[in-house]
């Protein structure tokens, strides 16, 4: 794992070096780079207007009573997307955009619950857990000293 890792720290930015380099040779430096500088943009625009419908519907799912997991899925990769949309590159910007979209999201979500296991316990501590026994053993310690009634 630490290997892809770094695999990952070497690779990403050769390979958005070379798509900046071929892009400067296809359409020139100037437009290149306003167009890195517009992707970055309209892809923080997206990730915005995604991530405010996100909260509502997590909110519509909470005052229902469920359990907003989905949301917070989509949540984490929406945060990834803005993530790579503010680091410089085509390739980082491809990658945000595929978070972006709803069926890609979805396909992620149901390639890793078959790979990822969750192990859930409950507490409850309100009061529906019924009465609280403390078992103790005693005795009982007469005052000598004070009055009887």
């Amino acid at each position: 794992m630490a290997w892809m890792v770094l695999l990952a720290v070497i690779a990403i930015p050769v390979v958005e070096i070379a798509l900046f380099i071929k892009s400067a040779q296809w359409v020139g430096l100037f437009p290149t780079i306003i167009i890195a500088i517009g992707a970055g943009a309209l892809g923080i625009a997206l990730v915005r207007r995604q991530g405010l419908e996100l909260l509502l519907r997590a909110r519509t799912q909470m005052d229902q009573g469920d359990l907003p997991v989905g949301e917070v899925f989509d949540g984490i990769c929406l945060a990834i997307a803005g993530v790579l949309l503010v680091l410089p590159g085509f390739f980082t910007d491809f990658i945000a955009v595929l978070l972006l979209l709803p069926p890609v999201r979805a396909a992620l979500r149901l390639w890793l619950s078959g790979r990822v296991g969750v192990v859930a316990t409950a507490r409850n501590a309100g009061p529906t857990a019924g009465p609280q026994v403390i078992e103790a053993e005693y005795h009982v310690v007469e005052d000598r000293d004070a009055p009887k009634s």
